[in-house]
């Protein structure tokens, strides 16, 4: 018996073919979908899947299921974008289950598309929803200082349900408060790696007014080469 570990990539149409030839011999197909808000609605992918809350995913009760049949978690991007997938294989590892991981595009590597260059990216930064937090958290903004101390541009994610207005908000206030220096202009990627993708170069002030619908995440460019400035001064969204 084996447990398969699938990216479905950024659309409804991006599992590949050795995956969807894999889920038809699964006994159980699961999906994980709390950490991110689909660009499409679930029944586009076409395939029988339960729905996975965070709690069945961490207390890794879907490994002991892959001991006595054959199970898939699908999983939005690719399958170990986030920290709690490899710990399932490492599970795997030790209770000496068989496991397959299928890769797939990410929001990673999908942001090269604004013409920003990936490697010089510095860490990600995680936004938190503040309607969920008592404490206003603004930790994530010591990713964007650390990256800016090293002329790194810094990948935001925003959490899921967290709206384009919301979020621009948290920004401006958090930087405000950590006294660190947002650009002029910053990056706003939605649905990227669909049809509806959009990708907007804009202030905050004028974000703010754009429709830009989930999901989405945010870029806080630093110092750019010409090449970078010429596609960002060229985007058409």
């Amino acid at each position: 018996m084996t447990f398969y570990l699938i990216g479905t990539g950024l659309n409804e149409n991006s599992i590949s073919a050795n995956a969807l030839k894999i889920l038809k011999t699964c006994d159980k197909i699961y999906l994980e979908n709390y950490t991110v808000n689909f660009p499409y609605a679930l029944k586009e992918l076409k395939l029988k899947f339960i729905e996975l809350k965070r709690d069945m995913v961490e207390n890794e009760s879907i490994i002991k299921e892959a001991k006595n049949q054959n199970i898939a978690l699908l999983v939005y991007g690719d399958s170990l974008s986030a920290t709690t997938h490899i710990q399932l294989i490492l599970e795997c590892k030790k209770q000496k289950i068989e496991y397959q991981i299928f890769h797939n595009a990410s929001i990673m590597t999908a942001i090269a598309e604004t013409g920003l260059q990936l490697y010089k990216f510095g860490k990600t930064a995680s936004m938190p929803n503040w309607e969920e937090h008592t404490n206003k958290p603004t930790s994530f903004m010591n990713y964007i200082k650390e990256n800016q101390s090293i002329k790194a541009h810094t990948l935001i994610l925003t959490d899921i349900g967290l709206k384009i207005v919301d979020a621009i908000n948290q920004l401006k206030n958090s930087s405000e408060k950590e006294k660190i220096k947002i650009p002029g202009k910053i990056i706003a990627c939605s649905n990227i790696g669909t049809q509806n993708q959009k990708i907007f170069y804009e202030t905050l002030d004028n974000l703010k007014e754009i429709e830009i619908k989930m999901p989405f995440c945010l870029i806080i460019p630093s110092e750019m080469h010409f090449l970078e400035e010429e596609a960002l001064g060229n985007l058409k969204s």
